[in-house]
């Protein structure tokens, strides 16, 4: 992990929880953690998301302002893990529960047909460009268990010394 993926994680996880998805996912029966990073630990209560950075973040430009200011713009892969189960009291599949779960999460982040993504993320040592929605898909886990995954690219600028 860089300095760079450390920042993004951060900002990402400041983003989550100054929007309204916190409140979306207690009201189902969240814990008081409901975002993750890599995984989710052993009894983690329904719904829930694992924020995962995967591997192959790449360089897209590399700049100089002289000796000292070397910065380099960079594509971030993540992808969203929401992980839902059907809920007493509520009609909804764990499917639909998922659905639309990962439909608050693409209002915030980016990636929602009809609303502009709420979210602004500031990092430490650089900066957001644009957040980039690639896809989103759901997968039966379980009888009563659902995941859906939103997978984005988030594009960064940030300060570098070699």
């Amino acid at each position: 992990m860089t300095v760079a993926a450390a920042d993004l994680q951060k900002a990402i996880l400041v983003a989550w929880n100054t929007s309204s998805l916190p409140a979306t996912f207690t009201a189902l029966g969240a814990g008081s953690v409901m975002l993750h990073d890599q995984e989710a630990p052993p009894g983690a209560s329904y719904p829930y998301v694992v924020m995962e950075e995967l591997a192959g973040a790449s360089v897209t430009m590399r700049m100089s302002g002289g000796s000292t200011s070397q910065r380099i713009v960079r594509d971030v892969p993540v992808t969203l893990h929401v992980y839902a189960a059907i809920v007493d009291e509520d009609s909804r599949s764990a499917k639909q529960i998922a659905a639309h779960l990962a439909e608050e999460i693409l209002k915030v982040f980016g990636g929602h047909p009809t609303i502009r993504p709420t979210a602004e993320l500031s990092l430490d040592n650089g900066n957001h460009l644009i957040t980039r929605y690639l896809n989103d898909y759901g997968i039966r886990t379980g009888d009563d268990e659902y995941e859906w995954k939103i997978d984005y690219e988030f594009r960064l600028d940030v300060p570098v010394m070699n």
